[in-house]
């Protein structure tokens, strides 16, 4: 599934190393990803999300505190690819489901869960990317059944018009890419912060916490086919859940000493709120 990212041609998977007709070689990880990230893409020596916030992150969401996020979208994309045309309804048909910033995989993970547990006629199948290769690392080897590589989301290495849906969950995107890889009437589902995302954490870190913009407007070449907020409210029981909760976000870096602390001890619970917006390529 995956192109070369220096000639867009595709890449055949021979033993353990993809190659293009052109000669380019990339080796798979003993993980089982693929590093398609080029020298002029990166923005630092390692980009993306470090070790120490993306075990902050994986050890947060799989104790459930997003599960009504993941639910909501896993949603909304069945109910949606069910009535897309391009979608086929053959014996045995799939659609595939891209996820551009899929961190170390939890939502891609639970959407396809969802999505091929209601449906039994397409099986959706799960690829994605990240610029951390640390966060990659984790996804394929956790995830083995979904296609990982390291990656730009301004640069995604898979062919035009080929994916029936795109996930972007807090991730910057080129809307260009999305809609160079999704099929006609393909789905793109964005998950922004709302205004009142994280009000109680940002409070302890802010003296005027300043609230999340709202989503742009809607991108050129797309419809939007659904809009909605999502609210809930989750516990932090323990000190190491509330650390997990900063550690994975970019307060923690404009977080003194006296605000991490009193974050440890006193955050117990922290409001989520969600921008979820569901656009459609115009066929």
């Amino acid at each position: 599934m995956w192109i070369c990212p220096a000639c867009q041609s595709p890449l055949l998977l021979t033993e353990r190393t993809y190659k293009c007709d052109a000669g380019h070689t990339y080796d798979m990880a003993k993980e089982g990803y693929v590093n398609l990230l080029l020298a002029q893409h990166k923005n630092s020596k390692e980009p993306g999300d470090n070790k120490q916030m993306v075990n902050a992150r994986r050890s947060f969401l799989e104790q459930g505190h997003y599960q009504p996020l993941a639910s909501k979208m896993a949603e909304l994309l069945a109910t949606y690819l069910a009535s897309n045309s391009s979608v086929s309804t053959e014996p045995n048909a799939s659609a595939s489901l891209f996820d551009a910033g899929c961190g170390e995989g939890y939502y891609l993970k639970r959407i396809l869960t969802t999505l091929n547990a209601e449906s039994s006629s397409i099986k959706v199948v799960g690829a994605g990317l990240d610029i951390s290769k640390v966060a990659v690392q984790k996804a394929a080897k956790k995830y083995p059944e979904s296609a990982f590589c390291v990656a730009s989301s301004f640069a995604i290495p898979v062919p035009d018009a080929s994916q029936q849906g795109v996930l972007q969950v807090f991730a910057p995107s080129s809307e260009q890419e999305v809609l160079r890889i999704l099929a006609d009437k393909g789905l793109w589902l964005q998950v922004n912060p709302a205004p009142e995302h994280l009000a109680e954490l940002k409070a302890c870190v802010y003296a005027a916490p300043a609230e999340h913009k709202a989503p742009p407007a809607v991108p050129d070449g797309f419809e939007l086919a659904h809009e909605e907020t999502l609210t809930f409210s989750f516990d932090l029981a323990t000190p190491e859940m509330r650390m997990n909760l900063l550690m994975m976000t970019p307060y923690y870096w404009s977080t003194s000493v006296e605000n991490t602390q009193r974050i440890k001890e006193l955050l117990t619970q922290v409001s989520a709120h969600f921008s979820l917006r569901l656009l459609r390529k115009i066929g």
